[in-house]
């Protein structure tokens, strides 16, 4: 009796520690499989005639790649940004968001995590987290004392969200675009995995409690008509937020659909946000190129068509 009641005992054992095992593989697998990286494509800003700095910043023993360019050619400060991209794309793909910017009087970093575009090592969630906070500290020394504000866009959102203790320290704002509430969720939302696993496995990325911890003023902006992440993932992450928030529910269709716009009016109320700190209160529905006055916006003379909306 008592040796059969050790075998049993160790029977349990053995599979307490297969499950973790296994929770563990698929939580490590889940961190990778988040990340679909892009190798950098031809276009740079030279090619659109932006002047621009190159930059190699290390993060742990990896080597990131980004570029930094200059809101204005005069002696004036300009409020800057740090952009966080998408997956599946790479810092090449936002050459036309670089122009916007840049003609709006806004600098701009950006870089490729771990994997992605020139940037060494192995792409996985948890390596562009690091790289995040490395590059906000890049970020704050280069941009000076002017306005800075990180910026997220669908990818780009989650990393900036799930390393916010690391950013918000070197940023006055952030603005997050085409949010998931979570990893896991859009997972089986996609059929990614199988629902009846989702007790089983580990929410590598919830924004919806990262966005507890943010202390800064955030802007999340979201297009209406979603396919990817619903407009309800952005309300429950801007609902857990505790300090100054709003959210701006785009009429522009599309995941990360705001990105394919290079009319300042789609733009208005980032533009306002990255320049001054202007919000909304509470949730904005307006539709600025109908309401805003032509003086209020500056032409641009071609949508960035290279830049397609990521998840």
């Amino acid at each position: 009796m008592k040796k059969a009641l050790v075998w049993i005992v160790v029977l349990l054992v053995l599979l307490a520690a297969a499950g973790f095992g296994a929770r563990r593989y698929v939580t490590l697998l889940m961190d990778e499989r988040a990340m679909t990286s892009k190798l950098l494509g031809d276009a740079t800003p030279m090619s659109d005639s932006i002047p621009f700095a190159r930059l190699a910043i290390s993060s742990g023993d990896r080597t990131l790649i980004g570029w930094w360019v200059r809101g204005t050619d005069s002696l004036a400060p300009a409020p800057a940004v740090l952009f966080l991209h998408g997956n599946r794309s790479s810092i090449s793909d936002y050459v036309p968001l670089l122009g916007f910017f840049r003609r709006q009087g806004i600098s701009t970093m950006l870089f490729d995590y771990t994997g992605f575009g020139a940037s060494g090592g192995k792409a996985s969630l948890s390596r562009a987290v690091a790289d995040a906070g490395a590059m906000a500290r890049v970020f704050a020394e280069s941009a000076g004392p002017v306005r800075r504000t990180a910026f997220g866009s669908a990818l780009g959102a989650t990393v900036l969200l799930q390393a916010i203790d690391s950013i918000q320290p070197h940023v006055h704002g952030a603005v997050i675009e085409g949010v998931t509430a979570s990893v896991r969720e859009a997972a089986i939302r996609d059929g990614r995995i199988p629902r009846f696993l989702e007790r089983f496995i580990v929410d590598i990325a919830d924004n919806v409690s990262a966005a507890r911890r943010v202390q800064v003023p955030l802007l999340a902006v979201h297009s209406i008509a979603d396919p990817r992440f619903p407009l309800a993932d952005a309300e429950r992450v801007v609902g857990a937020l505790r300090g100054r928030r709003a959210l701006v529910k785009h009429p522009r269709p599309g995941h990360s659909a705001l990105l394919t716009s290079s009319r300042p009016c789609d733009w208005h109320v980032v533009l306002r946000f990255v320049r001054g700190g202007e919000m909304p209160a509470g949730t904005d529905t307006t539709d600025y190129c109908r309401v805003v006055p032509a003086a209020d916006t500056v032409p641009v003379a071609a949508p960035p068509a290279g830049v397609s909306p990521r998840r």
